[in-house]
């Protein structure tokens, strides 16, 4: 498989992971995660920067605890890939537990970055800010 395939299917898995994070398990999201202390996440939420795998783990375990529910749909992404890292860039669109309800509908701009490890896409950085004037 091409190393552009194989991140697109890392990619994939990672909105995968977030669909399964809004149920409660946040399984997918850890075994898509590199566990090394040089990865770091800031996520839609002002203020968070979370560096380290620890850090990280402890608040997708507190996400998951919340099961959020609602789902979230790539509309379009650009992969880039360069030897053993690769960066992607999306846009996506979330709704919240009721379709229907349009004031918990908005779209996110987000970017994750893998490396390779062990032969394997493993995601390091994950930024997302939403973009609460832009909806779908």
């Amino acid at each position: 498989m091409s190393d552009d395939l194989a991140v697109k299917e890392a990619d994939d898995r990672f909105f995968s992971a977030l669909a399964a994070m809004f149920t409660g398990d946040v399984t997918p999201m850890e075994d898509l995660w590199s566990h090394a202390d040089d990865v770091v996440y800031l996520g839609p939420v002002p203020g968070l920067f979370h560096k380290g795998w620890k850090a990280i783990d402890e608040d997708w375990l507190q996400q998951g605890k919340m099961k959020l529910g609602g789902s979230i749909e790539v509309l379009e992404r650009h992969i880039t890939v360069g030897g053993e890292l690769a960066v992607v860039h999306a846009i996506a669109k979330t709704k919240g537990q009721d379709p229907e309800d349009t004031a918990d509908q908005f779209t996110i701009r987000g970017t994750n970055v893998f490396r390779k490890e062990g032969g394997a896409w493993k995601l390091i950085a994950h930024h997302s800010d939403p973009l609460p004037y832009v909806h779908v």
